[in-house]
């Protein structure tokens, strides 16, 4: 009977060393979060809703026509148009995109598009009436775009409760 004790005494030493050296480092102790830097941070992409394109996951073959057209301000008997497609950069969200790149962040910005689909008629009628504001030759410089980029980020951001616009890019700007 004396010896059934130590057995067991041996046995249960046995499993608890197994238990501490290989289950419990394993299984149980909390893994350390990963260090984010804040270069990391810097370099991760920002959400952006693309006005004037459809944006989806599959590649559509073609050259179809597509982006916003707009009235600039002239007279009626010769109207001015820009035809464009922009992109709205906004600011980064609280819990940082890291990592995420090609189709995974199609999916995301097709995401965060979704979420603004309720705000999108006050963007939208935010863009004409900047625009709107506008002759074909003040759009036409270099400076003039960059001045309409800082109205449309102050015009859009009016009517946007909680998300940005940090940055405005024109993929295609056409006026005629």
């Amino acid at each position: 009977m004396f010896k059934d004790k130590k057995v067991l005494a041996g046995g249960a030493v046995l499993i608890a060393a197994a238990f501490w050296f290989y289950i419990k480092p394993n299984y149980m102790d909390a893994k350390p979060a990963p260090v984010i830097t804040q270069e990391q941070i810097d370099e991760s992409p920002h959400p952006t809703v693309i006005l004037g394109r459809e944006v989806t996951l599959e590649h559509k073959a073609g050259n179809a026509p597509e982006g916003l057209v707009l009235n600039l301000k002239a007279p009626a008997s010769a109207p001015n148009y820009v035809k464009a497609i922009i992109a709205l950069e906004f600011e980064r969200p609280e819990d940082p995109w890291l990592g995420v790149e090609g189709d995974a962040l199609t999916a995301k910005n097709i995401e965060f598009t979704h979420h603004l689909q309720h705000e999108m008629p006050k963007i939208l009628d935010a863009v004409a009436t900047v625009f709107g504001s506008h002759t074909a030759d003040e759009v036409s410089s270099v400076e003039g775009k960059e001045k309409l980029k800082e109205e449309l980020i102050e015009a859009i951001n009016e009517h946007l409760p909680h998300e940005k616009v940090e940055t405005i890019y024109f993929e295609v700007f056409i006026t005629q």
